[in-house]
């Protein structure tokens, strides 16, 4: 049987859902191809459920090495889905560095507050309240505010087991 090429607007869409990069946290090649998450000499199936973004070398470690296995593969794919729709793309860099760095402490400036704040708000991240600059802004109408220019945050221990399963290729849901 002939293998169906797989429509463009599928191929688009997952390589939009792995921004462009291989689709292992600890990788994020930004040279990639498709992968099958379930070969499809056995499915036949094209579908964006069953489609990866993988860069040549974990292709490659997936599918004929088998250094990876599929059981992984399709975690990468449904974590994928958690991390685009909860955290920007800020906070998912920031996993990828506190990752491969194992850093428990990290400083933002202005607006760090803002660029962190679902996985604040899930618990992985704790504002240490380190006194350091602020802005004060005052207005003619009596309006008078400090605006913290840096912030200091500490990785809970649930934001450690988060990230190391996030890297692992683990259910992070």
């Amino acid at each position: 049987m002939t293998r169906d090429s797989i429509p463009a607007e599928i191929k688009r869409a997952v390589l939009v859902e792995a921004g462009h990069r291989c689709a292992i946290p600890t990788c994020r090649a930004t040279t990639t191809e498709i992968a099958h998450i379930v070969p499809w000499a056995e499915t036949h199936d094209n579908s964006f459920g069953n489609l990866i973004s993988l860069c040549p070398n974990c292709h490659t470690r997936f599918d004929q090495k088998k250094e990876i296995d599929r059981l992984a593969i399709k975690m990468y794919k449904s974590n994928l889905g958690i991390l685009n729709n909860r955290y920007g793309e800020f906070e998912r860099r920031l996993f990828e560095v506190l990752a491969k760095s194992g850093d428990r402490v990290f400083v933002l400036g202005t607006a760090g507050d803002l660029l962190v704040a679902n996985a604040i708000k899930d618990g992985f991240f704790e504002d240490k309240k380190v006194d350091g600059g602020t802005f004060f802004v005052q207005g003619s109408n009596g309006f008078a505010k400090h605006f913290p220019t840096t912030f200091t945050y500490w990785v809970t221990d649930a934001g450690v087991e988060f990230i190391r399963r996030f890297a692992d290729g683990a259910d992070i849901s």
